[in-house]
């Protein structure tokens, strides 16, 4: 079995995606994997409601293993707790996957905390062309929106607009430097599947 740390925005999407395109053949059993905040139930950084994480990994069609941590979570405290539920798993887990685009010392990170548990890492989108990724989320049934900005952006990004290519094209006409993915945390975006859209309607 693998399993996809999901946070319920475009990189855990897009890495869901990419998986299943490198591994076509694959027989594994794959579970998605949610850490929040235990008292707000939201998924921390990308403010997303675990209610809707739930949707969507009904949307998927995947079980969802749920992590609560506390607030303000430190490492130690977060591997114990992810390894806790790793180990709970009534099938033995192989790889673990994550939506990482170029962050070299976040990848290296968890290839060094989560290889000393025993585990492999997969980082299914690690350096692809934003104009590979973007297509990706155009062509399936998705809307990607921004769920959370950091504040010292918020007077050039709002939540609740769309991530798509006007708004990476936009990101590259403004005075300050942003991530065009969002990775030094600029901004975090939300999935919504087409039934997930119906039930807000």
């Amino acid at each position: 079995m693998d399993i996809l740390f999901w946070s319920g925005g475009k990189d855990a999407y897009l890495a869901l995606q990419f998986y299943r395109q490198d591994y076509p053949d694959n027989d594994r059993e794959l579970r998605l994997l949610t850490t929040y905040e235990e008292e707000t139930e939201v998924v921390p950084h990308q403010q997303i409601p675990l209610s809707h994480i739930r949707r969507q990994a009904a949307s998927l069609e995947l079980d969802l293993i749920r992590v609560p941590l506390p607030s303000a979570c430190p490492n130690k405290k977060y591997l114990a707790e992810v390894n806790r539920a790793l180990e709970a798993q009534s099938v033995p887990v192989g790889h673990l996957i994550f939506g990482d685009w170029h962050l070299r010392d976040i990848r290296r990170w968890r290839e060094e905390a989560f290889g000393e548990m025993g585990y492999d890492c997969l980082f299914p989108i690690w350096e692809k062309s934003i104009h590979e990724l973007l297509p990706v989320l155009q062509l399936n049934p998705v809307d990607v929106t921004i769920s959370a900005v950091r504040e010292e952006y918020q007077s050039f990004i709002r939540v609740g607009e769309p991530f798509d290519q006007s708004f990476v094209v936009q990101l590259q006409h403004l005075p300050e430097e942003i991530d065009p993915m969002g990775e030094q945390g600029e901004f975090h975006t939300k999935v919504t599947f087409p039934e997930l859209k119906e039930e807000n309607t």
